[in-house]
């Protein structure tokens, strides 16, 4: 089941910004789906299940724009909205089929029946998916599939999270009821810089719970468990190791494709640091909230080894995409202990800033009772 969004408040928010909706495309004979389509159905029931405001039908407005730049909207008119650029899923979806296609990442991953699996889909073809029998698909693309839904998932709740903390209450407060875009935000609203990266930590940390209280209710990667420690010394933390770690490697591939459009779109100053450093610092978050309910026996060191091996295996794939060699020295920085100085400095900007979200921000996100749930992952 998919529930309906308000195209009228997409269509609103974006023309405000000189931009148009994208209509995903149909569905072609065969049972064959476009991976935006399917996106859109997980996104709409991901959003329906985590709060009563966005249950019923038309109660959020959801959807894409055609653009180039690897970004994402979040705003409140009529309703509230969230678009996500047109390049942030494909390129996280090509990204994430494109590190299966490195035969020598995840070599346990195949076994003699799957190496010879079907050839990659014809050029043009890449967006399409055969929905219906998804759960059949050759393992290399069942895994790419939970990578990029894990991934996308991040990015959707990092954009609720600055509806539902305050944030794009702040800056229409400040600034003016102006579309609130991840890439340009310091350049667009004339925001404080400390201020903004404070509040980009604080939707980081809001959607990398969300995204690790989905991981420990459905373990997405429980499959891929018994390889991954074959080929993996990381701390084990029962059934969930193996997702724990996929949704580390997840996440630190959205944060590199996003340094990377940055730097392509000469979006300065950026509101959040290098990828690695950005992981780094949900560490703590993460350590605490899965300990305080229960999801996890893992203490912060053990987290921390997950995190950065799952990281820097992401980082091989990435550069390895990119022909270019692996900047080790300036991702090991990042887990010598500089993240626990800019968690520090954000804090201390919160001094100021909490404040003045605190009024704005909405409180418990109860699920509604009888909500589609998000169990139409692509995964």
């Amino acid at each position: 089941m998919m529930m309906a969004g308000d195209d009228a408040a997409l269509d609103e928010t974006l023309a405000s910004l000189g931009l148009t909706r994208f209509t995903p495309p149909a569905p072609k004979p065969g049972g064959l789906v476009h991976v935006f389509q399917i996106f859109e159905e997980r996104a709409l029931a991901r959003l329906g299940g985590i709060a009563d405001a966005y249950a019923a039908p038309g109660g959020i407005g959801f959807g894409f724009t055609e653009h180039r730049d690897l970004d994402a909207i979040a705003q409140r008119g009529s309703k509230d909205v969230i678009c996500i650029y047109s390049a942030t899923v494909r390129t996280m979806w090509s990204l994430a089929n494109a590190v299966m296609g490195i035969r020598e990442m995840f070599p346990w991953i195949d076994d003699i029946d799957r190496l010879g699996a079907p050839p990659p889909p014809p050029k043009g073809e890449l967006f399409f998916v055969q929905q219906a029998t998804f759960a059949s698909e050759p393992i290399r693309r069942k895994l790419g599939a939970a990578l990029f839904d894990a991934a996308m998932d991040f990015a959707l709740m990092h954009e609720v999270a600055h509806l539902w903390n305050g944030h794009v209450d702040l800056l229409h407060q400040r600034h003016g009821p102006l579309p609130y875009r991840e890439m340009h935000l310091v350049e667009a609203s004339g925001l404080d810089l400390a201020e903004a990266q404070a509040m980009e930590f604080d939707a980081d940390s809001f959607a990398v719970q969300k995204v690790l209280a989905r991981v420990a209710r459905e373990n997405p990667f429980a499959e891929f468990s018994e390889g991954l420690l074959r080929d993996h010394k990381v701390p084990q933390d029962g059934e969930l190791t193996a997702s724990w770690y996929f949704t580390w490697f997840s996440i630190y591939v959205l944060f590199r494709a996003f340094d990377e459009a940055c730097i392509v779109a000469a979006a300065t100053p950026r509101p959040q640091p290098s990828a690695p450093l950005r992981l780094a610092c949900l560490l703590p978050t993460v350590a605490g909230v899965a300990a305080r309910q229960g999801w996890s026996k893992l203490d912060m060191g053990q987290w921390e080894i997950i995190a950065s091996e799952a990281a820097l295996e992401a980082e091989g794939a990435f550069c390895r995409l990119r022909r270019a060699a692996v900047d080790t020295d300036t991702f090991k920085s990042a887990w010598d202990g500089r993240a626990f100085d800019v968690i520090d400095y954000h804090l201390r900007t919160w001094e100021r800033l909490g404040p003045a979200l605190a009024p704005l921000r909405r409180g418990a996100m109860p699920a509604a009772a009888g909500s589609v749930t998000a169990s139409a992952r692509i995964a």
